[in-house]
């Protein structure tokens, strides 16, 4: 005890303050190893109890399909719900679908020698300059722009 009076104030503070730093710290190692230790076991039994009911259901199961196998006897059909039961059900809330407006595609004019698509830039297939000769209204076949013929009469 000598020791530590003889040292000055400063370090008999920084000693008392490393002292208790290391106890806490030597609490919490155990606390989390404990805690840790407690976390492996239960997940460990958690685990072989799973694992045992399943083998034990699974083996119910063979059993009880066997003994109706060997035995003849058809197996009991599970009832449907009561009626008692399909009237407890919450009642049903009744969502009114949206409404989808259809919308209308923009025709734009375009000359009837025209062979290329101002949208999507994509040259006109023959359907579609068929389509523009014949009615004087084409859609383009890979972004849907509409096109309608400016027929030029002479």
């Amino acid at each position: 005890m000598t020791w530590f009076l003889s040292m000055p104030i400063p370090a008999q503070v920084l000693l008392i303050i490393g002292t208790v730093a290391s106890l806490i710290l030597a609490v919490l190692i155990v606390y989390f190893v404990l805690k840790g230790v407690g976390y492996l076991i239960y997940y460990i039994l958690k685990g072989v109890y799973l694992l045992l009911k399943g083998i034990f259901v699974g083996l119910y199961k063979l059993f009880e399909e066997i003994y109706y196998d060997i035995s003849g006897k058809p197996k009991p059909v599970k009832k449907a719900p009561s009626s008692e039961e399909q009237k407890v059900n919450p009642p049903q809330t009744y969502v009114e679908p949206e409404i989808i407006k259809p919308v209308l595609k923009q025709v734009e004019i375009v000359q009837p020698n025209a062979v290329y698509c101002s949208e999507c830039g994509s040259q006109y297939t023959e359907k579609m300059l068929e389509q523009l000769a014949e009615t004087g209204i084409a859609f383009c076949v890979y972004c849907g722009k509409g096109y309608k013929a400016n027929l030029v009469e002479a």
